[in-house]
């Protein structure tokens, strides 16, 4: 559960795309399926993950990751660490929720302060810059709320910095209030899609 094979169905993935929203097919989850269309036509292998299906347990503050860069919890995170490093391209979905991001994202975000110790404390970053790998995000939601959108990203921001992927793009898409909607707005789905052509030109230096 959890975890599916949208093209290629590699074990390790070029793209890892991540879902957040608690409802299978949601919105943000069908803009991201568009958006990964576009690597299904370049024969680019893509894994999604609805984090919100794993057992994933939020950070303990308890910095003994600061000894060695390893997470110390056993839980369903420690497969994603590895799936990140691999990628060369990393996508986050999410619908807003009062403001600014899904709790189930930022769990999985709150839990690379091992990676922010392996960078910073240790010197020793899991992922180095001239590897160039690029994130992307993409939040729905119902509110017309530019604002909202600015939270979302900018705690995007930090995290791609935070962890050494390159920051490859930002897609808010507002006025979806009803679950599944964005199904019934052919020109949001493409605007989806097209983001995801021109996300994969980031993925190459």
């Amino acid at each position: 559960m959890g975890v599916e094979s949208l093209w290629g169905g590699d074990l390790l993935a070029d793209i890892l795309a991540i879902s957040s929203t608690p409802r299978r097919n949601g919105n943000s989850e069908l803009a991201l399926r568009y958006f990964c269309r576009a690597a299904e036509e370049s024969n680019i292998s893509v894994e999604m993950i609805r984090i919100h299906e794993l057992t994933l347990e939020p950070c303990r503050g308890c910095e003994r990751c600061a000894a060695d860069g390893i997470c110390i919890v056993a839980d369903k995170m420690q497969p994603l660490y590895d799936k990140v490093a691999t990628a060369k391209g990393l996508v986050l979905a999410t619908p807003v929720y009062f403001g600014s991001l899904s709790a189930q994202l930022k769990i999985f975000i709150d839990r690379f302060q091992c990676w922010w110790h392996a960078k910073y404390t240790l010197n020793r970053p899991f992922v180095q810059l001239s590897q160039h790998k690029a994130g992307f995000i993409i939040c729905t939601g119902a509110l017309h709320r530019p604002e909202f959108g600015d939270n979302v990203e900018a705690v995007g921001k930090v995290f791609f910095h935070s962890i050494n992927y390159h920051f490859g793009g930002f897609l808010c898409l507002q006025g979806l209030e009803s679950r599944g909607e964005i199904k019934n707005d052919p020109a949001t789905l493409k605007t989806a899609y097209n983001e995801g052509v021109n996300f994969l030109s980031k993925l190459i230096p």
